[in-house]
Formats: structure tokens, sequence, C-alpha cells
């Protein structure tokens, strides 16, 4: 018992070790930002790469996370999903300080961008609903066919009608950190 301890240690040891230098290589290259979960900074760094977007230099303000060339502001949240037909939501403290764009970013498990959306304020404003402590815009069919939405980048194979809507706490759970 004790031997197969030991070699399950050592072996966490090394993946630890390779998961830290993999974190230290994302840090280097601007990716990671913070001591956040890896998918926040990494969409926020992606959306900033491909929108020429700069990220704002202070990660406790909440308002906004980068800026473009026009000084509109853009909040930026991902999620993990299955595929785009899932139903998910994104999160706001407070929805009263408003910013110009919410960034919506899906990705897959292995963290490949299955699409990029740009909502105007006033739709997330429009579409989204309060709750007891927190403004929620949801992703549901509904917003997915809204033509306000801009989709920046949209993987067709990972969206079908015909797949059935999932709203599974754990997907929702594991996403907290934007």
């Amino acid at each position: 018992m004790a031997a197969d301890f030991t070699s399950k240690s050592e072996l966490a040891r090394h993946f630890i070790q390779c998961y830290l230098a993999a974190r230290d290589g994302l840090a280097a290259l601007g990716i990671l930002r913070s001591e956040r979960h890896l998918q926040a900074d990494y969409a926020e760094w992606l959306v900033a790469e491909h929108l020429h977007l700069h990220l704002a230099t202070s990660k406790v303000q909440s308002v906004y996370d980068a800026l473009d060339a026009q000084g509109l502001t853009y909040q930026i949240k991902s999620r993990i999903v299955q595929h785009l037909a899932q139903s998910t939501s994104f999160d706001f403290v407070a929805v009263g300080k408003p910013f110009n764009y919410l960034v919506c970013v899906f990705f897959s498990r292995r963290l490949e961008v299955l699409a990029i959306m740009r909502v105007p304020y006033q739709v997330v404003s429009e579409l989204g609903s309060h709750t007891g402590t927190t403004f929620r815009f949801r992703w549901n069919r509904r917003t997915a066919n809204d033509p306000r939405i801009e989709r920046i980048v949209w993987q067709e194979q990972a969206y079908s009608l015909d797949a059935p809507l999932i709203n599974e706490k754990s997907t929702r759970d594991e996403n907290e950190p934007d």
C-alpha cells in the first residue's frame, strides 16, 4: 500500500511540476495575467488578440476587461460547454455599470474555441434577468437566434438545433471564475 502511494505521489509531483512550468510559460506569453483559472485569462487574451483590444491593467475592477481604439469597453466571459446548443449563463455582480459589449467565449473541455459572440450592452440588459444577488444573461435558443448578437467565431458543427438543450449544474459550477 505504501509503495502504491509513493509511486502515485511521485507521479503527482511530476504532473504538478509540468503544470507549474506550463503556467510560467503562459504567463511569459502574456496569456495568464492572474492566479485565476486558465479559462478566464485565456478567453480575455484570445478576444483581445482577435479584436485588437487593450486588456485592462487592473484585474480588480469589474466594469470592463478590455478597451478598443475608440474607447469602447468590453466585458469578456467564458464557459465550457459540450456543444453550442447547451444552455448556460453569464453572470454579473451588477449590470448597473454599463460596458459597451459583452463578449461570450464558448470553449470545449479542451479549451478549443467553439464560438465567440459580441453582444451589445442594450441586448444584455434587455434579455438578461436579475436573480437574488446577480444579473444573469442566459445563453439559450432564443438568444442564439437573436440577430443583434454578432457571431465573430462560430463552429457550425458545434451547434445543432436538433440537439437537446442541457442545463447542467456541474457545467455552470466549473465555470465560475470569470
